[in-house]
């Protein structure tokens, strides 16, 4: 139908419902005679609204009434389609008890033969309703007159599929390159903004194209040098401090998490704490002041230099709200560059000239798209499917561009797009109203869903339904109404108008619930999103009592509910209970999707059966443990999803009832249940299971060749006989891309039978992947060679201990990434491994190797690796032989754990290596680097003998050098390194190094070396560590310690042959101080000054008698003082109660003389940590110092052997959540939990540990 003129949103629904009317099972179920009357019948009224039904679709927009008809209309067609369903699903029911009760089917249809069938008169029903509104189609006037039912709709041609690109095609975007370049400098210059991270608002209409210019910047080579990190969030209309703070961090580090908003602002802080980063908010609607301030306060702890972007359409949000530092008013593009965008998507790559009518048009076309980029491209891609002058001309002229609903939101640009599509993608599209805004969704998944909505029934087609759906998916694509996500992942997001739009065409049959409140349900309503707010608090706790019960209760009413899709906040915190189950199961029967994604369910009750029509169910992140038996009886269902249920380990008995299931993933369960093989329209299955005594189980195999995607097969070591491995049939599974093989089960010793197994368990030759794991034989298959596999581009074998050889993989003609793990056998790597084939290129395709765990390798005979672009040699303890020395393309070389390796001689082959690390390799001795012109990061850890290293030639680009642990090593540093901006040495105890002179230099750490000699340093410097070095001495040029962009300066000066004049000007950038071994009675810093200052270490200074004039910066947020014990002595007059950032508070000091301690007042009321460590002779902890405390959440005492109490029950702040004692002998007695007399002053608090042992 996708060839045809277009047609309205119902018509290919109309021809669904006389498929199913006119099917073998139908007919069977009535009379035929009877069958045939109904589909006449419905032939004739359906016909008559298929008239006028394109006609309707436009006037909906002008007439009221005519849209309340179409929605009657929708509304009837779906109770129509739900009792066909009903029908063949009672007959399907049927069909099975006559096969397995013959008798007893034949008496009851002797029976039901005399009585009239339910169903039928439901039928009549439904056709009288479509038939009355087939008559009021006059009263509307509809089809009188010159007919609308065409105008502006033109034919459709399918698209040529185009892969898809996460990457921004800069070339295809106009009119931004100003607005680019003004930002990208507003973000490279410092803009000091005090306390205050500078944010840059990029405003203007939907569709103006904010998110793609915000794209174009993050992804400059120039942005993603000058940042060290980069982050990327959606943030939509529903704001929400804790969701998004965690949203937030997971993008910084995915894995990171927490569970309350405190804990998770102070993991972003300390994750940006010296950080240059960049954070893109995308899509800002609406938020307080006082919310965006508390979401902000972890960001004004990051490097000088980092940057927010933000995006969104409302100009108040970003002057008023966030406090803009720049805004950027984003224009309608110039006609120009709106005429340009049009022709790169309309004509592509035609020359516009040959086309003179089309262009006259097209121009007339953009004019009256009102300089929206999304509103040109979406048009534009549409046009070239439909490249004729007079269908452009249809478009010029409909009444569409003037027609409007009244929603001003959505644009009739993307109004005209959407109804000048197919109906089939139509409807599919309007589905998609059931994502909210940002939902960023997978490709597999929607096809999924359309497929259980029934959206994908090919009429007569010979493409499977996924085909189809795949084919939709990437039309839909091509018209930019689905876009890749901004996420290094493969899933797919709506724009917001785009969004919209679905919504305004899916009307009232599609809802979507967010928050503690249910309301506004029409009855008509088909399809619900129900989201959990991300943070539960305490208003929608008391608004709910009952949790997921009361929410839930209103949508239990809605008969006719067909999807119900119930979305996790970023924190879970309520249970599908089993009435809530009770209530859904046995009331909402018309169910053919429900997703419990990622809920608290721990069980599902019996009642599931209830849903004979379910087609969809997501089970998956749930912490279910058994499956009922009932569910057997979903006899419709088409995909079951239950990835990530880790208490699930296995299936139920009878699981092979359910005959139409097509997709099933899996988690880890033991065993698989019988008869999987009557599963035959399986198309995914993520794993199988074979049990020991039962490796006849993979006979079940045989006749699933439908399978696409991965299989992992577990158990194969259980397989001892080759003829039960061959029925597995794997050889005809063209559609498998991927294979995991593993060998897991059997015996431990060798077993000459897996060899024949491995053998019979040949794959197709389209596998793309291999994964073979505990493979007990001793040599491998002769399938595993170029001729039988020749698409095969990644291969991993792990733990093949027996096998002494590899295969000659080097003869795969398309393998690119292999992996070789823990084979202990191989002793020699030689010319076999690359095939004897003496006119094939060996790994002539291969860009990834990596050797791990080979505990026994000794030699590698090496050839080249023409396009290996990264080595990885990890844990090889017997290799001595030189390492390939010839390989042109190589970027990345990584050997760690190499004990016998004792020398690299000669790198002058690696022209394009940029990385190379080497670790824990013992015996190194000498590294000899030729010319390494492309070097960027260079680490040298471990390595004990390592004596010298001896650069021969230039590092040009070397960006980054480390040293570590490298005892004997006495001469390091080159000279001339013009890029460095990072110089890490550390533990080279005999190390006598003079610091290179590197302009560009950002981070130096020296520690714990011999001789360091500190040549001029750039003023670029932003971190300076130099610690616990034996003698360090600072040449006369480099007297002077004053970098006007200095973040950190750690300084020990105790192997100081004569200190340097500190004369910091860095107030606004230093954020971290530590001084060991000062000998002077006062600071020569004028601390208050560094206003931006939040980490303050000082050790072991006997001498420092007090602070600065002036005291602590008004910012510092954790204070760490040892040994010093004058200073200590001053502690009232530090004016700590009054600084209110302080967070945590470290002090180590004798307390001589100290009667009890905190003084009353002494720490500010914000204090959140406080740990006092080797306080050796403190005897009280005083009441009074700690009862203004109430944001004291940790405490630790550690080495305090003559403390004798802690602060009474009544003195400890109700905050305080983590107790931790340590080597306290006289505490330990009195306060830990079996026989502590005082444990009941201390057991309120939740986390208490004495000894490093939790008192439970």
């Amino acid at each position: 139908m996708a060839e045809l003129v277009a047609g309205a949103f119902l018509q290919s629904s109309f021809q669904v419902i006389i498929e199913k009317l006119a099917s073998v099972g139908i007919r069977d179920y009535f009379s035929s005679n009877n069958v045939d009357e109904l589909v006449k019948e419905l032939n004739i009224a359906l016909d008559s609204i298929n008239q006028v039904l394109d006609e309707a679709e436009i006037k909906q927009y002008q007439n009221k009434y005519v849209k309340k008809w179409l929605d009657e209309l929708k509304h009837v067609v779906y109770e129509a389609d739900q009792l066909l369903d009903e029908i063949s699903t009672d007959a399907m029911i049927n069909k099975q008890k006559a096969e397995s009760e013959p008798l007893t089917t034949n008496l009851l249809g002797l029976v039901s033969a005399l009585t009239t069938n339910p169903f039928e008169c439901r039928l009549n029903e439904q056709l009288d309703k479509l038939e009355l509104l087939a008559k009021q189609k006059k009263d509307l006037r509809l089809g009188e007159g010159p007919s609308a039912s065409n105008e502006g709709l033109v034919s459709w041609k399918p698209s040529k599929r185009l892969s898809s690109t996460a990457l921004v095609d800069e070339s295809s975007i106009y009119g931004r390159d100003v607005d680019k370049e003004k930002i990208i400098k507003f973000l490279l210059e410092g803009n000091d903004s005090g306390n205050q991270v500078p944010i840059i608002s990029i405003v203007g209409l939907g569709g103006m194209g904010k998110t793609t210019l915000a794209k174009l910047v993050y992804k400059d080579n120039k942005i993603k040098k000058h940042f060290e990190l980069k982050a990327w969030v959606y943030v939509s209309e529903s704001f929400d401090v804790f969701g998004l703070t965690k949203a937030i961090l997971k993008s910084f580090n995915p894995s990171a998490d927490g569970e309350d908003l405190n804990q998770l602002q102070h993991q972003l802080q300390h994750m940006l704490m010296g950080k240059k980063y960049l954070l893109v908010l995308d899509d800002i609607w609406n938020g307080s002041v006082e919310y965006w301030e508390q979401l902000l306060l972890p960001f004004n702890h990051g490097s000088s230099g980092s940057k927010i972007i933000v995006t969104t359409r409302e100009k108040e949000v970003a002057c008023h709200v966030l406090k803009s530092t720049k805004l950027f008013d984003l224009q309608q593009l110039e006609k120009s560059n709106c005429w340009r965008l049009f022709v790169t998507h309309a004509f592509q790559g035609k020359s516009v000239c040959e086309y003179p009518n089309l262009e006259t048009i097209g121009k007339k076309i953009v004019d009256k798209c009102g300089g929206l980029p999304l509103a040109i491209k979406s048009l534009a891609q549409l046009l070239r499917r439909k490249f004729s002058e007079h269908e452009w001309i249809k478009i010029l002229e409909t009444d569409m561009w003037r027609l409007s609903d009244g929603d001003h939101t959505i644009n009739s640009v993307l109004r005209l797009s959407y109804h000048n599509l197919p109906s089939d993608l139509r409807r599919c599209f309007s589905y998609c109203s059931i994502f909210p805004k940002g939902y960023r969704f997978e490709k597999e998944v929607l096809i999924k869903l359309w497929m259980g909505e029934g959206l994908l029934k090919c009429c007569g087609s010979d493409k499977s339904e996924e085909e189809f759906g795949n084919e939709i998916f990437g039309d839909l694509e091509s018209i930019s109404f689905f876009q890749q996500s901004f996420d290094p992942y493969e899933h797919y997001v709506m724009h917001d108008l785009v969004n919209d739009l679905t919504k305004s065409v899916s009307g009232e049959f599609c809802l979507q619930i967010e928050g503690a409140r249910v309301e506004g349900i029409n009855e008509r309503t088909r399809h619900i999103q129900f989201s959990f707010p991300s943070h539960c608090d305490d208003d929608f706790l008391l608004k709910n009592p009952n949790g997921v019960d009361n929410l839930l209760e209103p949508i239990c009413e809605l008969k006719g509910l067909r999807s119900l899709m119930i979305l996790q906040g970023m924190r879970a915190s309520m249970d599908i209970t089993n009435n809530v189950q009770h209530g859904l199961f046995s009331r909402l029967k018309c169910l053919r999707m429900l997703t419990f994604r990622g809920c608290y369910l721990s069980e599902l009750v019996d009642e599931i059966s209830n849903l004979k029509l379910l087609r969809y169910l997501d089970l998956s992140y749930t912490k279910i443990r058994s499956l009922p038996d009932t569910i057997c009886m979903l006899y419709n269902l088409q995909t079951l999803l239950l990835k990530g249920c880790r208490q699930l380990t296995e299936l139920p008995s009878n699981f092979s009832k359910l005959i139409n299931l097509r997709h099933l993933e899996l988690p880890c369960i033991k065993k698989m249940p019988k008869n999987m093989g009557k599963l035959n329209n399986l198309q995914t299955m993520s794993y199988f299971i074979v049990e020991a005594h039962n490796e006849s189980d993979l006979k079940d195999l045989a006749k699933l060749n439908h399978l696409h995607g991965t299989i992992h097969i577990k158990g194969l070591g259980n397989v001892s006989d080759p003829a039960d491995a061959a029925t597995s049939n794997l050889k005809d599974k063209k559609y498998l891309e991927e294979f995991q093989m593993e060998f897991n089960g059997g015996r431990e010793e060798m077993d000459e039978r897996s060899v024949l197994v491995l053998e019979a368990l040949q794959p197709n030759s389209n596998l793309k992947k291999l994964n073979i794991t505990c493979y007990k034989g001793s040599s491998f298959p002769n399938w595993l060679r170029g001729s039988h596999l020749p698409n095969l581009v990644s291969l991993q074998l792990k733990g093949c201990g027996l096998c002494s050889c590899l295969p000659a993989l080097g003869q795969l003609p398309s393998l690119k990434k292999l992996s070789i793990y823990d084979c202990e056998g191989i002793k020699i790597i030689d010319e076999e491994f690359y095939g004897n084939n003496s006119t094939i290129v060996p790994f002539k395709s291969l860009e990834y190797l990596r050797f791990v765990d080979m505990v026994n390798w000794e030699e590698w005979i090496c050839v080249r690796f023409p396009l290996l672009k990264e080595l990885y040699i990890e844990n090889c303890p017997k290799l001595k032989s030189t390492l390939p020395q010839h390989l042109p393309s190589l970027q990345k070389l990584i050997i760690y754990g190499c004990k016998e390796l004792e020398e690299w001689l000669c790198l002058e082959g690696f022209l394009s290596l940029k990385e190379l690390s080497i670790w824990y390799c013992s015996k190194f001795k000498r590294v000899l680097p030729q010319h390494l012109p492309s070097l960027l990061n260079l680490r040298i850890n471990y390595c004990n003998e390592l004596e010298e290293w001896l650069c021969l030639g230039e590092f040009p680009l070397l960006n980054e050098f480390s040293i570590s642990n490298c005892p004997e090593l006495k001469r390091a540093l080159p000279q001339h390194l013009p890029s460095l901006q990072k110089l890490f040495i550390n533990d080279c105890n005999k190390l006598e190094a003079s610091i290179p002179k590197c302009d560009n230099m950002i981070e130096l750490d020296i520690q714990s070396c011999d001789r360091i000699l500190v040549n001029e340093l750039p003023t670029s410097l932003k971190s300076l560590l130099l610690w616990q070095n034996r003698y360090t001495e600072f040449s006369v040029d480099q007297n002077l310690i004053n970098f006007p962009f200095l973040e950190s300066l750690q300084l020990d000066f105790t192997g100081f042959v004569e200190c340097p004049s500190l004369d910091l000007r860095c107030y606004n950038s230093l954020w971290r101080l530590s001084i060991q071994g000062w000998h002077s009675s006062s600071l020569p810093l004028e601390l208050h000054l560094f206003t931006n200052l939040n980490y303050l270490y000082l050790y072991d200074c006997p001498e420092l008698e007090s602070f600065p004039m002036g005291g602590l910066p008004s910012n510092l947020g954790s204070l760490q003082i040892y040994n010093c014990p004058k200073l200590i002595g001053s502690r009232e007059e530090w004016g700590l109660f009054q600084l209110n950032s302080l967070k945590s508070f470290f002090v180590t000091d004798e307390f001589e003389n100290v009667e009890s301690f905190p003084e009353e007042n002494l720490l500010p009321p914000t204090l959140e940590t406080l740990v006092l460590n080797k306080c050796s002779k403190l005897r009280k902890m005083n009441n009074k110092g700690f009862l203004h405390l109430k944001s004291l959440n940790w405490l630790s005492i550690l080495d305090c052997p003559s403390l004798e109490s802690l602060p009474e029950k009544e003195a400890l702040p109700n905050s305080l959540s983590e107790l931790n004692i340590r080597n306290c002998g006289i505490i330990k007695e009195k306060y830990e939990k079996e026989g502590g007399e005082l444990w009941h002053t201390i057991s309120h608090i939740p986390n208490v540990c004495i000894d490093n042992i939790k008192q439970e």
